[in-house]
């Protein structure tokens, strides 16, 4: 007997027909079935943790949870399923941190309250860590999981804005607020966890915190503040108190860009050398519609008859020039980092003018067109694909910058925890993550919105002075 045509046929193994599969809450489940529906999570969170979600295969899940393939498609119909059913999870411990939240506001009371709150949302991203590295990389515009991440994001807008409100907050629209603190706790996290940038766990937590409220809270008083400076020295590594005498590392030095050979051993990107001008105007067709494409589905998902489509052109064409999409993320990495390093190298200027902020403004829309054209690029760094020295070359030219755009604008050691390597992770956030957090969703923000905010914050953490 033949199987129908939505049953999978795995070879080597006899068909099967894959009936509904049961919810968490199914009557027909029963205690033992429960049980192997949380081994599948916990097992796919294992996997995922390793391997990745895009890397990790259904197979896999299903080895680490002791049961078959048959068996894991009784629970869920796909692989987006298991990871949905661990975003609701980790959506439900974060909805029980935001109900332990106090009452936020310019007071030593205030400020304990967001410091406690941020504590708990960095214990619960440790913990589903491979959940919120990945909702990185699953929540590109096209993706199928987009609208339900939106949706998150709306219930997380809607409730921090009241919570906003209540606490007295002055300042840009408080839905855009929200989605940038959101934004902010969520890649900040990433980047302790990604590239573990040096400073010790309590000392970022204290920099967020500090930065946070400084953004939300701008009257806060600098006694308050300064209550929380010297529990753990700028310098200790985790978990040690002592003082020392030994700075973090350099950026290139720690994470992923550690992995970088000598410079001299990258081959460089020139996808035009040689070219008529003819040929040239296809190269740039190509390297534009794998940008867009990029953009949109995240180069993993990405494949190049979604780019020759998107550029008009044949297959043919495309291989005249390029031998793998590979070869399009590293000029377009490339085009990138040589776009941005100059404008962040003009950061400092724009923000230091006395000029009411026009000129940051006005530098803010710049950065947003280069972040809204490589967007591609930028997520394909933060997804860590692929690994490869040529598009991480670049990606490490760009963080240099960016930390010397904030080096050139921090000003003096303040007297309150703020760590400026910590401002650079979130001047990061603030740039390149911000602008994507509400896409899709009902608070979406407008680009004026998007420019004000951004002002607001350079203006309220990154320039702030000492009081008097």
């Amino acid at each position: 007997m033949s199987a129908s045509s939505d049953t999978p046929v795995v070879v080597g193994q006899p068909p099967y027909t894959r009936r509904s599969s049961y919810g968490p809450n199914s009557p027909v489940v029963g205690s033992r079935g429960a049980l192997t529906r949380q081994q599948i999570v916990d097992a796919a969170l294992l996997c995922f943790t390793e391997r990745g979600f895009h890397a990790t295969a259904v197979e896999e899940i299903a080895a680490g949870a002791e049961t078959s393939r048959a068996t894991l498609y009784q629970y869920f119909e796909s692989k987006e399923a298991i990871f949905v059913e661990l975003m609701l999870e980790a959506g439900g411990a974060l909805v029980r941190v935001n109900q332990r939240l106090g009452p936020l506001g310019p007071t030593a009371d205030g400020f304990t309250n967001m410091h406690r709150w941020l504590e708990e949302w960095s214990t619960v991203f440790d913990r589903y860590s491979a959940m919120f590295v990945e909702w990185a990389n699953v929540s590109s515009p096209q993706a199928p999981l987009r609208r339900r991440l939106a949706t998150f994001v709306d219930l997380h807008t809607a409730w921090f804005s009241e919570v906003l409100r209540d606490g007295g907050y002055v300042g840009p629209r408080p839905d855009a607020a929200s989605i940038l603190t959101l934004s902010l706790c969520s890649r900040f996290n990433y980047i302790r966890h990604v590239y573990r940038p040096g400073p010790s766990d309590a000392r970022l937590l204290d920099s967020l915190a500090t930065a946070i409220q400084l953004f939300l809270f701008p009257a806060t008083p600098h006694h308050v503040l300064d209550s929380w400076a010297a529990v753990v020295p700028l310098d200790a590594p985790n978990g040690q108190e002592a003082a020392v005498t030994t700075l973090p590392p350099p950026i290139p030095d720690i994470g992923p860009l550690a992995t970088l050979p000598d410079r001299s051993e990258i081959p460089v990107s020139a996808p035009f050398a040689g070219l008529s001008q003819q040929s040239a105007r296809t190269v740039r067709t190509l390297l534009d519609a794998a940008g867009r494409v990029f953009a949109a589905n995240g180069y993993d998902a990405a494949n190049v008859d979604q780019i020759v489509t998107e550029a008009g052109l044949a297959r043919g064409t495309y291989y005249r020039y390029f031998d793998d999409k590979l070869e399009l993320m590293i000029a377009l990495a490339s085009e990138c980092a040589a776009q941005m390093c100059p404008v962040l190298g003009e950061f400092a200027a724009a923000a230091n003018t006395r000029d009411d902020g026009r000129e940051l403004r006005g530098w803010l829309h710049r950065f947003l067109v280069l972040q809204r054209s490589y967007a591609g690029v930028l997520r394909a760094w933060t997804e860590g694909f692929p690994i490869d020295a040529s598009v991480l070359a670049p990606a490490a030219d760009v963080v240099s910058a960016l930390g010397d755009a904030v080096a050139a604008t921090f000003g003096p050691k303040r007297s309150y925890a703020l760590d400026r390597r910590a401002a650079g992770m979130m001047l990061a956030g603030l740039l390149e993550h911000f602008p994507n957090e509400g896409a899709g969703s009902f608070h979406e923000p407008t680009d004026d919105d998007i420019i004000e905010t951004q002002a607001v914050f350079v203006q309220r953490v990154l320039l702030a002075r000492p009081e008097g």
